[in-house]
């Protein structure tokens, strides 16, 4: 009997080593959320291919968790829902001060990032002034170049938007505003600057229908931000893969540009200080806070 009932110890003991063994060999998985600013179609083109090389870089499985608008993917990662998440700075800033976000890394573009203001490409006017009267459009509510820091912009110039144009309306994503733009349904809309040069890369645009009529002083923007309570050794991980990326092999040079950018840089808390400012200014953060 004491024979058997040692066998049976074994065999118990061994079973739970073999499946604490199996379970540490299993890919951990992390949800991606990114900011919708342009249609899931376009941005599934632009993220996939980084989701394929995280994969293959780090001991992860990614899953790409799409979102309906701005506040839903701010839900998403309030409730925990999503583990790492690309926001611009405003919702960046809005993640922190509700959930206590924490910054990863940035592209080398968002260090000092800027705002276009765009129009039809056969329209003369040179000066937002002589856009007075006309429907303007900024992009959606909670974008940080579409519509927060060209908004702070225009207060230091002592620009009212509801007072200098006709009507103010706000797109659901960049590409919308390009189009209404292009289109004729607004004469003056302001986009994110690097998503407007990927627009004409892909053909999407042609330079000839949109002509830039300025650009907004730089800000700090987007950032991949993740759980506070995010092992370190996993944030370490997905941080050095990130890093990582070369331009120089065409590969990772295509996601890269698919992207956007040329490289990644490690982002820190201060790189916001100017997004805080202006989203304080109009309530955004604590807004965001209360809901």
């Amino acid at each position: 009997m004491r024979v058997l009932l040692a066998v049976l110890l074994a065999s118990l003991l061994f079973g739970c080593s073999d499946s604490a063994s199996n379970a540490e060999d299993q890919p951990r998985t992390l949800r991606m959320g990114v900011l919708p600013d342009q249609s899931e179609e376009r941005l599934r083109l632009r993220y996939l291919p980084l989701v394929d090389y995280l994969e293959a870089r780090t001991s992860l499985d990614i899953e790409f968790v799409p979102s309906s608008g701005y506040p839903e993917l701010l839900k998403l990662f309030a409730d925990g829902e999503i583990d790492i998440a690309n926001f611009g700075g405003l919702t960046f800033a809005q993640a922190e001060a509700a959930s206590g976000a924490e910054p990863l890394v940035m592209r080398d573009t968002d260090v000092a990032f800027t705002s276009c203001y765009i129009v039809r490409g056969d329209d003369p006017r040179d000066s937002i002034d002589e856009f007075a009267g006309d429907a303007f459009t900024f992009g959606p509510r909670l974008s940080t170049s579409g519509h927060l820091m060209p908004r702070h912009f225009m207060r230091l110039d002592g620009v009212i938007p509801e007072d200098l144009f006709s009507a103010v309306r706000h797109s659901d994503g960049h590409d919308e505003t390009a189009k209404w733009v292009r289109d004729g349904e607004v004469g003056l809309g302001v986009v994110n600057c690097v998503i407007l040069e990927a627009l004409i890369l892909e053909e999407q645009l042609s330079p000839g229908q949109i002509r830039v009529l300025v650009t907004t002083p730089t800000y700090g923007n987007y950032v991949w931000a993740v759980q506070p309570a995010m092992p370190a050794d996993v944030r370490t991980e997905l941080r050095d893969a990130f890093l990582a990326l070369d331009a120089r092999v065409p590969e990772e040079r295509a996601i890269l540009r698919a992207l956007g950018a040329n490289g990644y840089l490690p982002a820190g808390k201060t790189d916001f200080n100017d997004v805080r400012m202006a989203a304080a200014e109009l309530g955004l953060i604590q807004e965001a806070s209360a809901d």
